[in-house]
């Protein structure tokens, strides 16, 4: 995402002013909270179909065969998507409580897991492989790189970038810490800037757990509609509502 850096004069004041504004702030949060609540319900209704469907394929009774081919993949696909959601709930409670070198660590976390719902969306033999290999397989076949140029869809620097803030500790992330910013300068801007990227990034998996799952489970549109027109308006709602978001985003819709 473009910071407050990359600005004219002009342009970073009234960018810092929008991040700073309180009203857009609970904008913000209103979406992360949304999202957040939409994802553990996925979370919860998709683990217990995905376990099910496994078992029935290993044991199956009142005739009923699920394909063993395919109750793998979304075994991975449920487990990836549970742990995107894990993460996702704790960097939503760290905004709560400003701890944001916390949250920019989380993020990190959550690109690559997105990472693997956008290799397993292309492909469910990905969510196969991933599911059954070795720690010693997913360093060599599903690490970051690797899986950026599977997939051609992420850049370098964003992943990089995210390691710099909160991914390692180096000096950069200083700039998330709160208490070394006594004065609150230069913090709020950050801690800002973080929040609107979190929300970016759940908005993405979303998208991508949601097109996964109308392409490869047959009941998933029917049994969760309400979920996803909860999503789509709550993300009509956060542009609306937050001019920085509806700027960054205005190609995007």
């Amino acid at each position: 995402m473009a910071t407050s850096d990359e600005l004219d004069d002009e342009a970073r004041d009234d960018f810092r002013r929008a991040l700073l504004d309180e009203s857009y702030g609970a904008a913000r949060m209103q979406f992360l909270s949304t999202i957040l609540g939409i994802l553990v319900n996925i979370e919860d209704w998709f683990a217990i179909d995905s376990w099910i469907t496994a078992r029935k394929a290993v044991q199956p009774d009142r005739g009923e065969k699920p394909d063993p081919a395919k109750a793998v993949p979304l075994w991975a696909v449920a487990t990836v998507a549970s742990m995107s959601t894990e993460l996702a709930d704790a960097a939503v409670a760290m905004v709560a409580k400003r701890r944001y070198y916390a949250v920019g660590a989380v993020i990190r976390q959550l690109i690559e897991c997105e990472y693997l719902l956008v290799l397993f969306n292309e492909d469910l033999d990905h969510a196969r492989r991933w599911g059954q290999s070795t720690p010693a397989e997913i360093r060599n076949s599903f690490s970051p790189k690797q899986m950026r140029t599977l997939t051609g869809k992420f850049s370098n620097e964003e992943y990089w970038g995210h390691c710099d803030t909160g991914g390692h500790p180096v000096p950069k992330g200083a700039r998330l810490l709160e208490k070394l910013d006594p004065m609150r300068r230069s913090w709020p801007i950050s801690a800002a800037e973080l929040s609107i990227d979190l929300g970016l990034h759940l908005r993405r998996i979303w998208k991508t757990i949601d097109s996964l799952l109308v392409k490869h489970h047959v009941r998933y549109q029917q049994v969760r509609a309400d979920q996803r027109q909860l999503a789509e308006e709550a993300w009509v709602t956060w542009r609306a509502n937050d001019p920085v978001v509806e700027v960054m985003t205005a190609s995007d819709g």
